[in-house]
């Protein structure tokens, strides 16, 4: 009899508490999707998404941000690059956050959905629940888990029947996806192709799409929620907050292929004057070889030291490490075996330079230009030796 009594004034405890945690919502409130545009920085250069839940009546403006993290966390850096830095939910006002892309310069659209009381009651409910501190951490996965899959989730969880995002299979992996925001940086797009691995070269599903702010805007813009045999829009009216005051343009000179096949031509042309001389350049070979070596070891690592799904599997390592690391080893060695090593580097470096254009994990043709730097340098080792 005690504990049935114990467990009425405890469940009518949380009951009380819990409704004043989360207020009724009214029926001027809205629930509003940001999509806001790409911007110059790297880590927001594929736009970013967030949550609106404001009520006039109720004097409630919460904007629900889950691309923040905390940057006192210890050892912030390390978790940082191997993939293990919590990310979390934050809150904000609306007003705030338009402030502060306005000083940016970036597009700020907004969708208001058209939701029922009680799934606007639920968001709600579940965004403020998702807040406290218990949990609002996660785990922060570029391709599967970030600012924009979580508000899908989100929605998917607390709405009334079946959303249809009716979106059409386009056939491109998630690799691809990335490259129309990488126009006008090609550097950029040489170091994200340069770090991704294979598993970023798998086709991705229409829902996959949606880790990108822009795909999920487009997707809720097309999107119907079908329950109890009725259809309606997701999405009841779009609005433009801010325009994009950033000019995003491209120097055509700036480019990996234009500098990587000047570097070519020039280590061509300094490799001759060595055969011709008689002359060696050590710290040249010292400087290309050392520095591709530690490249592609920081590629291993990031492919099987570190929980980025992104990052695993990645054949740049094929091309940036082995050769390399053999013909160090083995260039100031003048008998049969080195000379012999040094063949076999010449040769598998020579096949991978072109053989990479044909593998299925997508390439550059800047990759072939640094890879054939090798290859003339190797064989201009091997030519002076004789």
């Amino acid at each position: 009899m005690v504990k049935r009594i114990i467990a009425t004034v405890a469940f009518v405890f949380v009951s009380v508490y819990m409704f004043a945690q989360y207020p009724t919502l009214t029926n001027r409130a809205k629930v509003v999707l940001f999509s806001c545009g790409p911007g110059p920085e790297l880590y927001a250069g594929f736009g970013h998404s967030a949550l609106w839940v404001s009520d006039d009546s109720l004097h409630i403006d919460r904007l629900y941000n889950y691309g923040t993290f905390d940057f006192d966390t210890p050892n912030f850096y390390g978790k940082f690059i191997r993939g293990k830095l919590d990310y979390m939910l934050s809150v904000t006002r609306a007003s705030r956050f338009i402030a502060e892309y306005d000083q940016r310069k970036i597009a700020v659209d907004g969708q208001e959905l058209m939701l029922s009381p009680a799934e606007k009651q639920r968001i709600f409910e579940f965004l403020e629940n998702n807040l406290l501190p218990e949990n609002r951490f996660y785990k922060y996965d570029f391709f599967y888990d970030n600012c924009a899959t979580r508000i899908r989730d989100v929605l998917v969880k607390v709405v009334d029947g079946k959303v249809d995002f009716n979106t059409p299979d386009q056939q491109i992996s998630f690799r691809e996806m990335l490259f129309p925001y990488l126009t006008h940086t090609p550097w950029t797009k040489f170091g994200i192709n340069l770090i991704l691995g294979l598993t970023s070269d798998k086709k991705a599903t229409p829902w996959d799409y949606m880790y990108l702010p822009d795909f999920l805007r487009d997707e809720f813009q097309q999107a119907t929620i079908i329950s109890n045999g009725t259809e309606r829009k997701l999405v009841e009216e779009k609005k433009q907050y801010l325009p994009s005051g950033l000019d995003l343009s491209n120097r055509k000179m700036d480019d990996p292929v234009v500098v990587f096949s000047l570097i070519l031509l020039v280590i061509i042309l300094l490799t001759y004057i060595e055969c011709k001389k008689k002359k060696e350049f050590r710290f040249v070979d010292s400087f290309l070889f050392g520095i591709s070596v530690l490249a592609g070891l920081f590629l291993l690592f990031m492919w099987v030291g570190t929980d980025h799904i992104a990052t695993a599997k990645n054949m740049n390592v094929l091309w940036l490490l082995p050769a390399q690391l053999l013909f160090l080893v083995t260039r100031r060695m003048d008998s049969l075996l080195g000379k012999k090593l040094n063949t076999i580097a010449l040769i598998y470096q020579t096949l991978v330079a072109f053989i990479l254009l044909l593998w299925p994990q997508d390439s550059e043709i800047s990759f072939t230009f640094i890879s054939l730097v090798f290859v003339v340098r190797i064989f201009g080792s091997m030519w002076r030796k004789k």
